[in-house]
């Protein structure tokens, strides 16, 4: 997020102008000023004086959660987004590492909080995100407030004995009185998380600046932008792209529901130029009637999603529906975002392609880590403005390479690709995160070529190949689809079952109709919650099929 110099400069030129609206509540430059100098303060006197000072989120996109991300950044206390879909062990072995003094969660994401341990936890401070009922009226809190506000790390803060956590609201401690000089940034850096793991990214300030700067110019962002965030704040794309919004001066427009009325409402009351969606969020909007009129409206111009899972029919419904607008961004924690399929590029290329974004180098590499010509797939590496600066545990996954401009620093991503003559990447499979039974690289490279095959299809609307070994399926693939309209599931199935038998011959293939494919806003399949969802029905077909096969056979 932006600082609060960054934030006073916008209100000195432009006091009145909005920048951040969430619902019923608009902060002009002005008030949101306000707003983090006296939070800012408040928080600051719960803060240890030594040690790393950290702090985490768990909380949908909202106006007090921006001001909190903004008096962070103005304090230099690097605020981490947790993503609430983990699973327990991974939440606690994140808070294990990050040992957050301070904690900001929503009523919604408490529970979920709620008994974990970390090695500070006790004396951290638990910030709740109280915002406004919709009727006006105050949420109930319980919220456990010292009357003597004890400083973590001083006196009368409870030790690691298990005492309660000192707890405050966002409203108590925006009461504080703004402060006379700000004080020192403890760090210089931000720390992200890597999703289905527990690394840590970490970057400096100037590689953030460098990375706005470029963001900037290649999406040409200005002061005269409404910007739609559709996506939580934990993302790191999302986040990104409203901090980079806030600081050319331009309104940023938060949305929780993640409804596609509410968003095409949005959309055409705050005159939206710019969004970032989650790719679900973005494929329920498209199939939504309201989003039908949006495109004739002619002021959204940009609209940027995670693109790794993002099919055909995606593609042509946004370019109907929005215009030429959909930019599909190749983009991990580590990398940052990398390349980008444009919409031009998008209705004649295929799926996960991409070009390299502004400060940004791609590379494809052998098995010994040497370049590759164009043409040859490889592990894909990344160097530029958006790579993170190196993993908080230390660990080196950096290299020197000559990519055809001296040597630079890369990162060896985890993906396989392949560079054309014209600089365009294109993903062609996974070296990391597979499935236990799809271990074999040549198997994987099939399976990924066959899910891309698919997602270029433009009679389905989404679709997502799982291999799985399990009792009475053995060794299959599961192929859910949604079909492009209500009447057209048998040409789906038909087209999904002859490209599992051309690409996979060797592995069964269990296609079935679906109305829904859970996924993270990362842009990864929910494997398990997909699963849980249709193996009961594949189960039951078999069994149906068998029955069958037993009476025509007596």
């Amino acid at each position: 997020m932006i600082k609060l110099d960054d934030i006073r400069r916008h209100a000195a030129a432009r006091p009145d102008a909005i920048a951040v609206v969430d619902g019923a509540t608009r902060l002009s430059w002005t008030d949101f000023a306000d707003a983090v100098d006296r939070f800012a303060a408040g928080l600051v006197a719960r803060l240890p004086e030594a040690g790393p000072v950290r702090a985490v989120f768990l909380a949908d996109p909202s106006g007090q959660l921006t001001v909190a991300l903004a008096a962070c950044t103005t304090l230099g206390v690097p605020c981490t987004g947790l993503d609430p879909a983990q699973d327990g062990d991974r939440l606690d072995a994140l808070l294990g590492a990050l040992d957050p003094c301070a904690v900001f969660v929503d009523p919604h994401h408490r529970p979920l909080l709620e008994g974990r341990t970390w090695p500070g936890g006790p004396a951290s401070s638990w910030i709740t995100l109280d915002a406004t009922a919709a009727d006006g009226t105050e949420p109930a809190q319980d919220v456990r407030e010292p009357a003597c506000e004890p400083v973590p790390g001083g006196a009368g803060t409870p030790e690691a004995s298990g005492a309660p956590h000192p707890e405050v609201s966002f409203r108590r401690l925006s009461e504080s009185e703004p402060l006379r000089r700000l004080p020192e940034p403890r760090h210089r850096e931000s720390l992200g998380v890597v999703p289905g793991g527990q690394r840590i990214t970490v970057r400096r300030a100037a590689t953030e600046g460098r990375g706005l700067v470029a963001l900037i110019d290649e999406f040409g962002f200005d002061a005269h932008d409404t910007h739609l965030v559709a996506a939580p704040l934990w993302l790191p794309l999302s986040l990104q792209l409203a901090r980079t919004l806030l600081a050319v001066g331009a309104t940023v427009v938060l949305d929780a529901t993640r409804d596609a009325q509410t968003l095409a409402a949005l959309v055409t009351a705050e005159h939206v130029t710019t969004a970032v969606f989650d790719p679900g969020t973005l494929g329920r909007l498209l199939a939504h009637p309201a989003s039908a009129p949006l495109a004739s409206l002619g002021r959204l111009r940009c609209v940027i999603a995670p693109g790794r899972h993002v099919g055909r029919w995606t593609v042509n419904a946004a370019w109907e529906r929005l215009g030429p607008v959909l930019h599909l961004a190749y983009t991990t924690p580590e990398t940052g975002l990398s390349a980008i399929l444009t919409p031009e590029e998008g209705q004649v290329s295929r799926m996960r392609t991409g070009r390299a974004v502004l400060g940004t180098t791609l590379a494809v590499l052998d098995a010994e880590g040497a370049v590759l010509p164009a043409g040859r797939p490889g592990r894909v590496a990344v160097c530029g403005h958006h790579v993170m600066d190196g993993h908080l545990d230390g660990e080196d996954a950096f290299v020197t390479l000559d990519a055809g401009a001296g040597e630079q620093r890369f990162f060896v991503t985890d993906d396989l690709g392949v560079l054309d003559e014209q600089g365009r990447l294109t993903l062609t499979g996974r070296g990391a995160g597979v499935t236990s039974p799809a271990r074999d690289r040549a198997l994987d490279a099939a399976l990924f070529r066959l899910e891309s095959d698919l997602l270029n299809l433009p009679c389905l609307r989404d679709t997502a190949v799982v291999r799985v070994g399990l009792p009475g399926l053995g060794d299959a693939l599961v192929v859910p689809f949604i079909a492009v309209a209500v009447g057209r599931e048998v040409s789906g199935h038909t087209a999904l079952r002859t490209a599992c038998a051309r690409r996979v011959p060797s592995i069964p293939a269990h296609v079935i109709a679906v109305d829904h494919i859970p996924y993270s806003p990362t842009g990864r399949i929910r494997t398990a919650e997909l699963l849980e969802a249709v193996l009961p029905i594949i189960t039951l077909n078999l069994q149906l099929e068998q029955s069958v096969h037993q009476e025509v056979s007596a």
